[in-house]
C-alpha cells in the first residue's frame, strides 16, 4: 500500500471495513501529509512607487512557474519577512491584513533605500545641498520622516523641506539636467514659495508681519516691492539686504 496526494492505493480488495481506521492510522503515522496537499500562495508585488499588487496562486507549483524561480527559493521566502523578497515579490500562506501590509511596506522600503546615495539640490539656485549615502541620513539632515522623501526621488518635482524647495535624485545631475530643472521650477515655485520679510528696527531684525509669512508667493512680493523674481532669488536666505529688506523662506 502507498499514498499519493492523500489517496491510498492498495493491491488487495478491502473486505473488513472495520479495519480501515487502524489501517489508515498505522499507514500515515509519521508522514507529513500536509505537504502533499496543494496550498494557496498569496504573492504581494511592490513596484518602484511602493504600490502593492496582490495575486493568489493555487499552489506552490503554480507560484514557482509564474515567478520562474526554484522550489527552494519559494520555501525559503514563504511567510518570511525578508527585505526585497523574491524580486520584490513577498510570499505568504495567508492573506495579509491592513496592518501587516503596512508592515510589509516598511520592510521593503528599509531594504530598498537604506544604502541608497541621494543627491539633493536647492530648487531655487540648483546648488548641491549634499550627497547622502542613505535616505535616512538625508531625512535626518532636514529633520523629517524618510518616507516623506522617498516618493520624490527622481520625480523632478520640487518639495519644500526644512524651509527650502529641493530636488532629490539617485544620481548626480549634469549641466543639461540642471538647465531643464531651472526652467521647470521657475514656472511653479514663484507661485508657491511663502516669503518672510524682515527689517532692522532698533538694531533688531524684525518680521514685518507678526510671525506670519509676509507674502504668499514670490510673485506677490515682486509686485508689491517692484523687484524681479530673479532679484528675490538672489537675496532669498542670503542674510543680505535689498533696500533694507531681508528675505527668508522660513521664519527666523
Amino acid at each position: 500500500m502507498f499514498l499519493i496526494k492523500a489517496i491510498f492505493f492498495l493491491t488487495d480488495l478491502i473486505v473488513d471495513f472495520e479495519l480501515i481506521d487502524k489501517l489508515v492510522s498505522d499507514t500515515i503515522q509519521g508522514l507529513d501529509l500536509d505537504r502533499t496537499i496543494s496550498k494557496k500562495v498569496w504573492v504581494y508585488s511592490i513596484d518602484t512607487k511602493s504600490n502593492i499588487v496582490k495575486n493568489i496562486y493555487n499552489s506552490i507549483g503554480e507560484t514557482i512557474k509564474i515567478l520562474n524561480v526554484s522550489h527552494n527559493s519559494v520555501n525559503n521566502h514563504l511567510d518570511k519577512w525578508i527585505p526585497g523578497g523574491i524580486k520584490n515579490n513577498y510570499l505568504f500562506s495567508n492573506e495579509l491584513d491592513n496592518l501587516n501590509i503596512e508592515r510589509l511596506k516598511e520592510v521593503h522600503l528599509s531594504r530598498k533605500h537604506n544604502n541608497l546615495n541621494v543627491w539633493i539640490y536647492d530648487a531655487n539656485t540648483l546648488e548641491l545641498i549634499g550627497n547622502f549615502n542613505s535616505i535616512k541620513k538625508a531625512a535626518d539632515y532636514f529633520n523629517v520622516d524618510y518616507r516623506s522623501l522617498i516618493n520624490h526621488l527622481d520625480t523632478k518635482e520640487a518639495i519644500n523641506k526644512g524651509g527650502k524647495f529641493i530636488y532629490l535624485f539617485k544620481n548626480e545631475l549634469d549641466t543639461e539636467d540642471l538647465n531643464l530643472l531651472s526652467n521647470k521650477f521657475n514656472k511653479v515655485s514663484n507661485m508657491t514659495t511663502s516669503i518672510w520679510v524682515y527689517k532692522y528696527v532698533d538694531d533688531k531684525l524684525t518680521l514685518i508681519n507678526d510671525n506670519k509669512p509676509s507674502y504668499i508667493s514670490k510673485l506677490s512680493l515682486s509686485k508689491d516691492l517692484k523687484i524681479s523674481v530673479k532679484t528675490i532669488n538672489k537675496y532669498l536666505d542670503s542674510n543680505e539686504s535689498y533696500k533694507g529688506y531681508y528675505f527668508y523662506s522660513i521664519c527666523k
